[in-house]
């Protein structure tokens, strides 16, 4: 009986785990002022962020951050890879909106760029 109510209790407790949400990454859009080609963000990035840019094929994206970019991907659910260098850049395959996410500090820095 012990084991039985034990087992029951288990599996309850399984189930609502299963059933809580997480929690889902604030998403920034990337604000341009007319005439460049950077925009920037400032905040906290302890949590993660995503932020969102346009950009069109074969367009170059610079982030200079503080922070660390984990991952670029396009529409179409393609990783983009990092091509190195003292910032992060990447090279657009598609004319798509391309989702950045990050983490970093409590007061992060971040200028999205491009070209």
């Amino acid at each position: 009986m012990m084991k039985k109510n034990s087992l029951s209790l288990c599996l309850a407790g399984s189930l609502w785990l299963l059933t809580v949400t997480a929690q889902a990454m604030p998403t920034h859009e990337v604000i341009f002022i007319k005439g460049s080609n950077c925009g920037t963000y400032q905040g906290d990035l302890t949590s993660g962020a995503l932020f969102s840019i346009e950009m069109n094929a074969n367009q170059q994206l610079v982030i200079s951050t503080d922070g660390h970019v984990q991952s670029v991907t396009d529409s179409q659910g393609e990783i983009l890879e990092d091509k190195g260098g003292a910032n992060y850049r990447y090279d657009s395959k598609h004319t798509s909106t391309h989702t950045i996410k990050m983490v970093g500090r409590i007061d992060s820095a971040v200028e999205f760029c491009v070209y």
